[in-house]
């Protein structure tokens, strides 16, 4: 005998009628659960809980057990389903902020670690600072939402399932690209990075890592829209498959031969780094780990402001040895240090190179509150976590060209610069590989290492080119061009970090045209958005 489903309403909101009053694949779920989902004060747990759960999809989730970058697919999925479910717009708003809240609460919590390990605020002002932080983050969540909810009122009756369909994953697409440039931008756990060491991640060298989020969400929309099963498991199929094929490409070629590398690093304890007393016992480090490595090396690599003085108080003595040093062994020395710069006389974090044809980048893209502070004349003295050294830095000029490293090309990125892709695009195409030096130092045993490493294998892949990634304390590595870890050192140990990187030649499509397609596609949703209301 057959016995009757239970048919429990779900909560009327205004599309439901229209094309999603059960998303077809999580039709599979008892509609008790849905409704708890999207009703009471349940769901507003659950849009906490599944803020909360994202993260362990990146790494260093991810890498231990892959399958984790999978989930990232279900909470995104259910969370937008609360969303079009949302009985007006200001709920779907502040769904969304307790969405993000939680989302970044877990996911950058190491920025406590930074102003109260490193920074040396009370621990009640390290609270204070994250959780404003967390929260002005949140609010592009909030507007995401706000914005499905809106996009969806306005496209009701209609029966517009496929403009559905791609209305949200562009704009979660456009406001994550709106937080990579407000308020100078921190574009930190995109949707598209746990995708890395997965078929679609052979999307990256054509559409960047915003073209792999846009992904994500089209597969989280395929599953929580009233779509047949069917359709939306071969739209799925087809997802995976074009980036089977299309990570089949090799869009780079090899250039001349390859070259070996030691990365030095230090792991001289952040709590005493800056200290005056430290500085001769650090130089005597560098100078030890390195000295075996002169030989049989064609670069030796020391990390962001490896030695923390500026460079002309030594370069007459010290630097000018290792000069020498290098160039009686025909191997260069890459270093990050603070240099004074006598033209502009200002100051800057920057990387030089000895042993051949010295060269300087000045970083461009600078940390707010580490390497400026805004408004110092106000705030400067208020908090012992306003006054760290090194923090009034300049930024330098944003079209420097790529430097020469052992004859090649090279783009230089310092710290987490080499999280705004669209900052390095104009040198790729010159360089033959790329270099980041960082300090993670400030952020500990948390997540932020891990997470910058894998940003940095995605710069290596939607590039095709190798990267040398060299930091203080961990995690410092070497990458190819598809973005694979060749080698890595461990965390919290001096080490030298050895391997071999492949200069290469060649310009992928992402590295051609930038996000100059999302740009557009977000104009002509817009039009499409203006004659589908019109009309």
């Amino acid at each position: 005998m057959m016995t009757k489903r239970n048919t429990m309403p779900l909560p009327a909101s205004y599309p439901v009628d229209s094309y999603c009053s059960r998303a077809s694949l999580l039709e599979f779920l008892p509609q008790q659960w849905l409704v708890v989902l999207t009703k009471g004060w349940s769901s507003w747990f659950l849009a906490a809980l599944l803020g909360a759960i994202i993260p362990l999809s990146f790494a260093p989730f991810n890498v231990q057990y892959p399958f984790l970058a999978y989930l990232l697919f279900f909470p995104i999925s259910l969370f937008v389903y609360q969303i079009l479910h949302s009985h007006s717009a200001k709920e779907a708003f502040y769904k969304g902020w307790v969405f993000g809240t939680a989302f970044f609460g877990v996911g950058v919590s190491w920025v406590y670690v930074a102003i109260h390990d490193f920074g040396a605020a009370h621990w009640s002002l390290a609270v204070l600072f994250t959780s404003l932080f967390v929260l002005i983050l949140s609010v592009f969540y909030g507007f995401f939402a706000w914005s499905v909810f809106n996009t969806t009122k306005k496209l009701q009756g209609r029966h517009d399932t496929s403009l559905i369909l791609f209305y949200v994953p562009l704009l979660w697409v456009l406001f994550e690209w709106l937080r990579s440039w407000v308020l100078t931008g921190f574009p930190w756990l995109l949707a598209g990075y746990p995708m890395i060491d997965t078929p679609l991640s052979g999307y990256a060298p054509v559409v960047g890592v915003y073209g792999l989020s846009f992904l994500v969400l089209l597969v989280a929309m395929l599953l929580s829209l009233r779509i047949k099963p069917i359709v939306s498991v071969s739209g799925m199929a087809l997802i995976i498959i074009g980036g089977v094929l299309l990570g089949q490409i090799q869009w780079s070629k090899p250039v001349d031969e390859p070259l070996s590398v030691a990365l030095i690093q230090g792991n001289v304890n952040q709590s005493v780094k800056w200290n005056r007393q430290q500085l001769e016992a650090t130089k005597k480090l560098y100078v030890a780990l390195s000295k075996p490595h002169w030989q049989d090396n064609d670069l030796i690599v020391w990390p962001e402001n490896a030695i923390p003085v500026f460079y002309h108080t030594l370069e007459n003595n010290f630097y000018h040895h290792l000069d020498l040093q290098a160039r009686k062994t025909n191997t260069e020395l890459v270093v990050g240090l603070p240099v004074f710069d006598d033209k502009t006389e200002q100051y800057y974090n920057a990387m030089t190179n000895f042993g051949g044809q010295q060269s300087y980048y000045y970083k461009t893209h600078l940390v707010p509150f580490g390497e400026y502070v805004p408004l110092a004349s106000l705030i400067r003295g208020i908090v012992k976590f306003f006054n760290m050294p090194m923090s009034s830095f300049s930024a330098g000029e944003a079209d420097q060209d790529a430097v020469t490293v052992k004859g090649h090309k090279a783009v230089v990125t310092i710290c987490y610069e080499d999280v705004f892709p669209q900052d390095m695009m104009q040198q790729i195409p010159q360089s033959q590989f790329m270099i980041n030096l960082s300090n993670n130092g400030w952020y500990g045993d948390s997540f932020a290492p891990h997470q910058h490493l894998e940003m940095s294998r995605m710069r290596a892949l939607e590039t095709s080119r190798d990267l040398i990634r060299s930091t203080t304390s961990g995690i410092s590595a070497l990458i190819d061009a598809s973005g694979k870890v060749l080698v890595q050192g461990p965390q919290f140990k001096a080490a030298v970090v050895k391997g071999k990187i492949q200069p290469r030649t060649g310009t992928t499509p992402y590295v051609f045209w930038g996000n100059h397609p999302i740009i557009l596609l977000f104009i002509i949703a817009a039009l499409v958005m203006f004659r589908q209301t019109r009309g």
